[in-house]
């Protein structure tokens, strides 16, 4: 067995590859000439850089290869859909046409739980329907529909993975947002913030159950052709994580606001109406220059942007409770049921090695 990781230099493709690694598979790492693949190396992964998005050097990745976990993506809610797209579909198809022609025993493919769009019943299942909103949760379906067409026609086994939200070790984007600010919040003498009572349910889920999640499948028949939702089992409400995410970087909540779903939804959808610069574009330049300030005076790694893109609305609009029963139902057991523990671990990582500033000031 020899298996391909796309976007291996990438937050969750590093951890793909270490997990394989541990296992003692043989990987081919691959991600852009540009991207950094000297921790695959280390790991004793084969390690050949590439571009999906030419025919030649795809050609080149799949020799010797029997198994594919294409977790290759642009994911970044700023950009425009025609450039999600060009990865997210036109990398795909080139590498399914590819794959065909070596007879893969295996694609195991990273979708995302964002193609649901708003959920219509809660928790969501894999049969819920796709509606999705944002510009890389639509060409991630695009990309979806195109790999079950394609490899159908091949009569490669195909294995897809839905996750909700991703945090863990070396996450950059979402981070961003979920740790930067409050973090920053924190650092300028703010201990004090209102929160909710209740609001909508949500579930995260941890890196370490993506790659276990994967590595559990990979030439599992129980998998073939199926299709299987990355999440906690036990879900938090708004409030809930709102509270928790402020204790992690001690901010007390001063009061609780009742959450309105309407008036909530309403705001999100008026934002989104909006031209993009005017919705963030203030908002994200003064956080960067805050930001910055702060990794200049703490000495800091410059991995995160303090930042929300406008699509971020999207998460505002329904629920967004992902229900994993299908994959424990054929014995997989979550490394993190809550993110309560994870999101500890994580915090603590990014302080110690200084993503985050510690301690911090007020």
């Amino acid at each position: 067995m020899k298996i391909l990781v796309t976007g291996a230099g990438g937050f969750i493709g590093r951890h793909i590859v270490e997990e394989f690694s541990k296992l003692g598979h043989d990987v081919r790492a691959t991600d852009l000439p540009t991207c950094d693949l000297s921790q695959a190396a280390s790991l004793g992964a084969e390690v050949v850089p590439g571009d999906l998005l030419k025919a030649d050097d795809v050609r080149g990745l799949l020799d010797g290869v029997t198994h594919i976990v294409h977790c290759a993506a642009t994911f970044d809610l700023g950009l425009p859909f025609e450039t999600c797209l060009r990865v997210n579909l036109d990398a795909i198809c080139l590498l399914c046409d590819e794959a065909g022609k070596h007879g893969l025993q295996q694609f195991l493919h990273l979708s995302t739980g964002g193609v649901y769009g708003a959920s219509v019943s809660t928790p969501v299942r894999e049969d819920h329907p796709h509606h999705p909103q944002d510009a890389y949760s639509l060409s991630k379906e695009a990309g979806e529909s195109a790999v079950v067409h394609k490899l159908r026609e091949y009569g490669i086994p195909l294995t897809t993975f839905r996750p909700t939200a991703v945090y863990g070790p070396y996450s950059t984007y979402i981070a961003g947002a979920f740790f930067a600010i409050p973090s920053m919040l924190r650092y300028y003498g703010v201990n004090k913030l209102p929160s909710f009572k209740g609001g909508k349910s949500l579930t995260l889920v941890h890196v370490k159950d993506i790659s276990g999640a994967i590595a559990f499948c990979l030439d599992n028949p129980a998998a073939y052709n199926e299709d299987f939702n990355l999440a906690e089992e036990e879900p938090l409400l708004a409030g809930e994580f709102l509270d928790f995410l402020y204790g992690l970087f001690g901010i007390d909540v001063v009061f609780r606001l009742p959450y309105s779903r309407f008036m909530i939804e309403g705001l999100a959808k008026a934002v989104l109406k909006l031209p993009s610069p005017v919705s963030f574009g203030l908002l994200n330049l003064v956080l960067e220059r805050m930001w910055n300030r702060i990794v200049e005076e703490e000495g800091l790694v410059r991995a995160l942007t303090a930042r929300f893109d406008q699509d971020f609305m999207y998460f505002l609009l329904g629920d967004h409770y992902l229900d994993n029963s299908k994959l424990r139902g054929i014995g997989y057991v979550s490394r993190y049921p809550t993110c309560l523990e994870g999101l500890v671990e994580t915090v603590e990582w990014y302080k110690h090695e200084r993503w985050l500033p510690i301690p911090a000031k007020g």
